[in-house]
């Protein structure tokens, strides 16, 4: 099929002996060949793999690269469920619970589950394909407790849901009836996983349309959508580790990302949704690019100011400040804990790295003082570009 002349699906009312008082989507099958009939499209296309490239090549040059990984997770973790309404901050998604405000507490499940949800399902790649039962489990985790544990974690939904508006009477689009949802999931199931001659890209921009229409679960839809993109990265070699995600660009846009997701499912627009996905891709990757050549500059600048400022004692210091690239929170107790030194020894290094700049005391406390790497931090938060 030209994606010129793609169709997205139909409208179904009452008439069709499904829905009641209101029209469902149904959207159609999207397990089939997808041509490129566009220039501009073809354009973006090639910027999009040339710079998705230089990330994967980038990511294949950063020593022990797998530290900053989870840091990547947690920031698409924070602004993943940013999109559905949490006000965590990235700082928060790296915080232990007991360091959490308890009016806080529950967004910040939202965030820690998303990340288990993640770590969860790039482990699973090395067992499964992308799958309804990956997609599942990721969901089963995302769920599993908090606002979300009384919403069926794991399963299909077995009701009419909606999204926008505060009834199904004034939403913004309701996704097919619940009786489709196996149907088109084993379809998106196929064509995941089918090897269709179409490149990659194009591909995961399909399928995280379909998904997002589709809306198999009563919650969680969004997050989960959003987290196939680097699965399915991976998981066809594109890119040799997670990280592209692509939650931050969304969040910048997010009037735009719904009204490109609305126009397929109205006016057909497949072509306007995947220009804005890939232009996002182009940008995520270069904004990605950038936030490590900074992290690498930061530990390069920082590890020799270590050597310069505390000397003799610089081999443990090292060792405890290359740590808080995967974990920038630290108390004087998990580095006795890491490191496997005494109480004194894990004080000073604590006090070294307090004095060097690069940890900063949070709570003002005597004791269990809580410290944070903020260079690395403020890095993370870097003003993502808005698109054009």
């Amino acid at each position: 099929m030209k994606i010129s002349k793609f169709k997205a699906g139909i409208f179904q009312s009452k008439h069709d002996g499904k829905c009641y008082k209101y029209q469902c989507f149904l959207p159609n099958s999207i397990n089939h060949t997808f041509e490129v009939d566009n220039n501009n499209l073809q354009v973006q296309l090639e910027k999009s793999i040339h710079l998705l490239g230089e990330l994967n090549a980038m990511a294949r040059l950063v020593p022990n690269i797998d530290l900053f990984i989870m840091s990547f997770i947690s920031n698409e973790a924070t602004l993943s469920s940013k999109i559905e309404g949490t006000q965590t901050e990235i700082e928060d998604s790296f915080k232990k619970e007991e360091d959490i405000k308890i009016e806080q507490k529950d967004d910040w499940l939202e965030v820690t589950l998303y990340i288990d949800a993640m770590r969860t399902a790039i482990n699973n790649l090395n067992n499964l394909p992308i799958c309804m039962r990956l997609i599942k489990q990721a969901h089963a985790t995302l769920l599993s407790s908090g606002r979300g544990k009384q919403k069926l974690p794991g399963e299909f939904r077995i009701s009419q849901n909606w999204i926008g508006g505060n009834s199904i009477q004034d939403a913004n689009f309701i996704p097919p009836h619940q009786d489709d949802v196996y149907e088109l999931m084993s379809d998106l199931e196929k064509f995941l996983n089918n090897k269709i001659a179409i490149p990659e890209i194009i591909k995961i921009a399909i399928i995280h349309y379909q998904f997002e229409t589709i809306h198999p679960f009563c919650d969680g839809n969004g997050r989960i959508g959003r987290m196939l993109i680097p699965l399915h990265l991976v998981n066809k070699k594109l890119l040799s580790k997670p990280l592209l995600y692509m939650s931050a660009f969304f969040e910048v846009n997010k009037n735009e990302y719904y009204q490109r997701l609305m126009q397929v499912r109205m006016k057909d627009d497949l072509l306007g949704w995947l220009l804005f996905f890939l232009k996002g891709v182009e940008i995520t990757a270069k904004h990605s690019i950038g936030v490590l050549i900074e992290t690498l500059d930061l530990k390069k600048s920082l590890t020799k100011k270590i050597q310069e400022k505390t000397g003799s004692r610089s081999v443990n210091n090292i060792k405890m400040f290359e740590r808080l690239f995967e974990t920038p929170f630290v108390r004087v107790e998990d580095v006795k804990t890491e490191l496997l030194v005494s109480a004194t020894t894990a004080k000073n290094i604590v006090d070294d790295l307090v004095r060097v700049d690069i940890l900063d005391e949070l709570t003002g406390n005597k004791r269990n003082r809580l410290f944070a790497f903020k260079p690395y931090l403020q890095l993370l938060k870097k003003p993502f570009p808005k698109y054009e």
